[in-house]
């Protein structure tokens, strides 16, 4: 019977190969840029990169599904009904914003390049490695939040790491049982995914850093952690506190979190969360939202009313630990549907989650959300 671990370990080959391909075809495409004039070149160009983009993010996202269903199996657990949507996640990134306007992050970091007095071929190439980096960050980010949602959408409530093979000390120490509550830490490209749990089983996978140090050889242990670091965790020093003592722990964290003035995966820019109402002690309810598929002719738009649309990960933080209620917000926001419903049933559905959110929106001044 395939385990756990096997059918985590597929996923994230899955997940590389399609970021890769994807990867490998913007940087073409970006080799077709016209250095003295970017921004007319940017206009071919730029449509080509979205397009692959969109088109890996939705890919990755298509498999969430069935990823959430087989493992659920594995852990024979029934759990719900549900369906992830994958064209509610492609086209914007982690914060709600089109993929458009990020990429286009290539040419302003190209021209700030030019602007150092870099050559033609090192600021092509600072554009480049830009863009390698937010288009693995945008696909890999999109495909977390489709698995997220899925396996919330099935009945989990808990996941552990499935830290990507020669992983960096700062993926390494976060290796371990996690809730779908908090969004999922990572630096910029990072390959880790996620493998639903139940009960703490995590049989075949990491379920600690101290696990993980352990399963490496002595090489890999120094190559990871450095030499002194990884003698140090031989020792009995913990991990976590090993890298966090060095500058490299730097450049991680929530896929949604503010860091400073610079949003986690992006060179450029300080991104403010919207805020939707107070909690009862005043403290202000903060989250990331998103106008892609607010329109009319949206799943969501055509429903919606003008309504603010939440990020999967911010829904999950205002929705707390009550299950029936983030699945009501995933369902009423486009993310994610019941197959196989009449179309009585499904309305029946809709207006139950709607219900449900507006009565969990109260608390937050009455601010009308979905």
């Amino acid at each position: 019977m395939t385990t756990i671990a096997e059918l985590a370990d597929a996923r994230q080959q899955r997940l590389i190969q399609i970021n890769d391909t994807a990867t490998n075809r913007t940087l073409s495409a970006w080799n077709r840029i016209d250095y003295d004039n970017l921004d007319e070149s940017w206009v071919d160009v730029g449509a080509a990169i979205v397009e692959q983009v969109t088109a890996a993010q939705f890919a990755s996202v298509q498999g969430s599904t069935r990823y959430a269903a087989n493992v659920a199996t594995v852990h024979d657990f029934t759990g719900d009904r549900s369906m992830v949507i994958p064209e509610a996640f492609a086209g914007v990134d982690g914060v709600g914003r089109e993929v458009e306007g990020v990429l286009y992050g290539a040419v302003t970091t190209t021209k700030t390049a030019v602007g150092a007095g870099l050559g033609r071929t090192q600021s092509l190439e600072t554009g480049a490695a830009y863009l390698a980096s937010i288009v693995k960050t945008l696909i890999a980010d999109k495909a977390r939040s489709g698995d997220m949602v899925a396996a919330t959408g099935k009945g989990f409530t808990h996941y552990v790491r499935v830290v990507n093979a020669g992983a960096c000390s700062r993926c390494a120490i976060l290796a371990g049982i996690s809730s779908y509550e908090r969004a999922f830490k990572r630096h910029p490209a990072c390959h880790c995914t996620a493998a639903p749990v139940v009960d703490g089983n995590t049989t075949g996978l990491f379920s600690s850093p101290e696990e993980y140090f352990d399963s490496l050889s002595e090489a890999e242990q120094e190559r990871v952690f450095t030499k002194a670091g990884a003698q140090s965790i031989r020792d009995g020093a913990e991990p976590s506190k090993v890298v966090s003592a060095r500058r490299g722990a730097r450049g991680i964290g929530y896929s949604n979190a503010i860091g400073g003035t610079r949003q986690l995966g992006y060179p450029r820019g300080r991104f403010v969360k919207t805020t939707i109402g107070r909690r009862p002690d005043g403290a202000p309810v903060q989250v990331y939202t998103t106008s892609e598929g607010t329109t009319g002719r949206g799943a969501f738009g055509s429903r919606s009313r003008g309504r603010v649309r939440l990020m999967p990960e911010s829904i999950n933080e205002i929705a707390g630990e009550d299950l029936a209620l983030r699945q009501a917000f995933l369902r009423d926001a486009g993310y994610m549907t019941t197959p196989r419903l009449t179309p009585h049933a499904l309305l029946e559905q809709q207006r139950a989650d709607r219900i449900l959110v507006d009565r969990a929106t109260r608390k937050f001044n009455n601010f009308y959300l979905g």
